[in-house]
């Protein structure tokens, strides 16, 4: 089954943004991490938000920065290095 790709409507994104595509990373009812596809006066970039629902309003809460020019090779591998090294999410 494939996934379907969140859109516009999907990311509270400032309004001086256009969403192309985005994947969420995690959501709940309310937070939501993804990493988005948004057109700007700037350009084309991908970016990684942290929203957080407050009083019914999502808010940036910890990060809305580029992450184009991140090596993505090393950083899974180094995520998937240290997942195995320290046993992250094995039940313990």
């Amino acid at each position: 089954m494939s996934e379907v790709p969140k859109q516009q409507g999907d990311y509270p994104v400032s309004e001086s943004f256009k969403v192309q595509e985005g994947y969420d990373i995690y959501r709940s009812a309310k937070l939501i991490v993804a990493l988005v596809v948004v057109d700007s006066d700037f350009g084309r970039d991908l970016r990684m938000y942290r929203w957080q629902k407050r009083n019914e309003a999502w808010k940036v809460d910890l990060c809305r920065m580029s992450v184009a020019s991140w090596n993505w090779d090393t950083i899974a591998a180094k995520a998937k290095e240290l997942i195995q090294k320290y046993e992250i999410g094995k039940k313990k």
